[in-house]
């Protein structure tokens, strides 16, 4: 009896063990799988969540009027912006750069502009848009450089713009070759700057930007079009190469977190399907261990056609059986690591216990 109790409280605390091991887990695969999802959805939102450095915005504008020789047919010499012209009526364009810089925090910033205008020339033909036959380039204001420690700066520059010039300009190239062009007269504001921000922990900035006009030669009818973006913006915090540096980190250790809870799930799957072979052994050797001036192991499976077979549902019935007519319980091994049975028999009479995968009667 004594042994009894001792083999039960070893099958209860090994399975208490069991349930707490197993509890451990699949708390520690759920937790992996979480913190891998999140550190991957850190990687993904990365660069969305940091926090700008500095930012700056240009705004930009070409306010233009329209200058006429002398005429007759106009109350007034001055056109407004945005309309079309007769190309014979036009003096010359007086147009006004506005550029408006506009940052988020003072800096140093070295920049430069200037006005250029250069004249293309191109023939079409059915196939295509057009080649360029002729290109001369003429600088309206040269370089100018400035420095500011300033977090703004605005540029406002005049010019005159000689329409009646370049339009014959374009005119005697194409009486003088013999061939009929579209000329267009490319206005540009060019201006470039270097922004010191290396005390907020950045490389400087280096930048490039631009208003242009389009004025249209040659035809009978021209107008000034606007080929430039009003508002140019940018926003800088680490480089690209420190934001996907720490993308990638975040990326490695999600994928780490997912694997290792992968892992553990293909181990438990695998555990589960050795499980019944390891449930029948620590049965079976846990009665042989505790049992075992009872038990006698045979390798032939025991005769019993003449007895009258009776089958015992409980391990605990069929000890007080053995122990109460004083019998050895014969223990056959039927399928390998699969199923034994134990056998007591007494006249005619033979008690059949079956030892398997499954939780012990007691």
């Amino acid at each position: 009896m004594f042994k009894k109790k001792r083999m039960y409280r070893c099958k209860s605390r090994m399975k208490d063990n069991t349930y707490k091991i197993n509890f451990l887990i699949i708390f520690i695969i759920v937790l992996a799988f979480i913190l891998g999802i999140f550190f991957i959805k850190l990687g993904t939102d990365y660069e969305n969540a940091i926090t700008p450095i500095y930012s700056y915005e240009a705004n930009k504008n070409a306010n233009y009027e329209v200058l006429l020789k002398p005429n007759d047919f106009y109350e007034s010499n001055i056109l407004a912006s945005g309309g079309y012209y007769a190309s014979k009526s036009i003096d010359s364009y007086k147009i006004d750069f506005d550029y408006n810089f506009k940052a988020n925090k003072e800096a140093n910033i070295d920049y430069s502009y200037n006005i250029t205008a250069n004249i293309v020339g191109t023939v079409s033909n059915n196939n295509d848009n057009g080649k360029e036959v002729w290109n001369r380039t003429f600088t309206l204001l040269e370089n100018k450089d400035v420095s500011v420690y300033e977090d703004e700066f605005s540029i406002k520059e005049p010019i005159n713009i000689n329409y009646d010039y370049y339009n014959n300009l374009a005119r005697s190239y194409e009486e003088n070759y013999g061939i009929t062009i579209n000329a267009v007269l490319k206005l540009s504001f060019n201006i470039s700057y270097n922004i010191d921000i290396s005390n907020l922990g950045l490389e400087n900035e280096t930048d490039k930007d631009a208003i242009k006009l389009d004025i249209y030669l040659t035809d009978t009818v021209t107008n000034a079009e606007e080929n430039y973006e009003k508002i140019t913006s940018k926003t800088l915090s680490q480089s690209n190469l420190e934001i996907a540096t720490n993308k990638k980190i975040y990326y490695i250790i999600g994928g780490i977190f997912i694997v290792f809870s992968i892992s553990l799930i293909i181990i438990m799957i695998k555990q589960n399907k050795k499980a019944p072979v390891e449930i029948y052994k620590n049965n079976i050797r846990r009665i042989l261990k505790y049992y075992k001036d009872l038990i006698v192991t045979v390798t032939n499976e025991p005769v019993i056609t003449d007895l009258k077979v009776m089958k015992i549902d409980s391990l605990d019935d069929l000890i007080d059986v053995a122990e109460q007519n004083k019998s050895n319980i014969i223990h056959y091994e039927v399928t390998k690591n699969m199923l034994s049975k134990l056998y007591v028999i007494i006249n005619n009479y033979v008690y059949i216990y079956t030892v398997t995968d499954k939780k012990l009667k007691m």
